[in-house]
């Protein structure tokens, strides 16, 4: 999200939070606009402020498991392991995480990442178990939604289902980009949404 913060600081008071962040506050400051990235966009949907006029979700879902009835999910199991495997490896593990969010494109490090495992393992935690399915129809404000169709992290029928439930709702696939999204590409997208 930092570099889209950066690009859009220039016409906008930008504040980025961390997930971490939102779960210990369970709430998100009062703005005009959000935009949530990946888990950001499902704590984006659950903690909405009532002051927001538009919303924007890349790459996110609103409910990260597939169960019976919701197959735009990963299985549960998929979490449960990456949780063990953090408190085994930590490193590797979020090596290897960073590998699937950056595809297909080369691995670039996120050096800036020192989160200790016991927040990294309340995420996934939280992610097992939101399901916001029932809040989506409830946002009655314009979404934008952004989706890599190489993502392997949340698969992007997630936003399909999104867009089907909410009431307004714009989506775009981006035929290049997985899980993360080029900031510089969806620029255009989210000032033209934003205006």
């Amino acid at each position: 999200m930092q570099p889209l913060a950066d690009l859009l600081a220039a016409d906008f008071d930008v504040q980025i939070l961390t997930s971490a962040n939102v779960l210990a506050e369970n709430a998100i400051p009062k703005a005009d606009f959000v935009a949530g990235w990946s888990m950001g966009g499902m704590l984006a949907i659950e903690l909405l402020p009532v002051s927001c006029r538009k919303l924007i979700l890349l790459a996110s879902t609103a409910r990260f498991c597939s169960t019976d009835g919701y197959d735009c999910g990963v299985p549960q199991k998929v979490l449960r392991h990456m949780i063990a495997q953090l408190k085994r490896d930590p490193a590797a593990t979020l090596e290897e995480f960073y590998k699937n969010v950056n595809d297909p494109d080369p691995v670039r490090p996120c050096a800036s990442v020192k989160a200790p495992v016991n927040q990294l393992v309340e995420g996934l935690e939280y992610l097992i178990a939101a399901d916001l399915r029932r809040k989506v129809p409830q946002i009655k404000i314009p979404v934008l939604l952004l989706h890599g169709e190489k993502d392997r992290i949340i698969p992007p029928e997630a936003s399909d289902w999104l867009a089907q439930h909410l009431p307004i709702a714009t989506c775009l696939r981006l035929p290049n980009d997985g899980h993360h999204i080029a900031a510089l590409a969806i620029l255009p997208v989210i000032r033209h949404f934003l205006e």
